[in-house]
């Protein structure tokens, strides 16, 4: 099995396309068996935030809850930059269930050399 990294550093409210882009590539992946895992980080981490994201839906795609719940299904692992969301001032309780974890630097750069490729969005 491959493994996939996704780095994902835009605000869905101003980027939903891109955004809902990245989960569809990682369903894709998913689908043909890899194993992915998606950082958010910088003003990307709004993501988290259900009430932040609930009702965008970029044109071509589900709805950004959807797609997120589709990708925690199939087994995609989701992680939250811990300094992001300090910087943010975003309760942890107010995110989203089901984050593999709120993490730093050190978590990023395992996975990224542990991956067989690194997209950054």
């Amino acid at each position: 099995m491959k493994k996939i990294v996704y780095v994902l550093t835009h605000d869905p409210k101003e980027r939903c396309e891109l955004v809902s882009t990245v989960f569809a590539q990682a369903l894709t992946a998913l689908g043909f068996g890899h194993g992915c895992e998606i950082f958010v980080l910088d003003n990307g981490i709004r993501l988290l935030q259900p009430e932040y994201i609930t009702g965008l839906k970029a044109e071509t795609f589900e709805p950004l809850v959807e797609l997120i719940r589709y990708y925690k299904d199939m087994g995609g692992k989701l992680y939250g930059c811990n300094p992001a969301i300090i910087s943010h001032k975003i309760a942890v309780e107010n995110c989203m269930d089901g984050i593999d974890g709120y993490v730093n630097a050190t978590k990023l750069i395992e996975s990224s050399v542990e991956a067989d490729a690194v997209f950054t969005y």
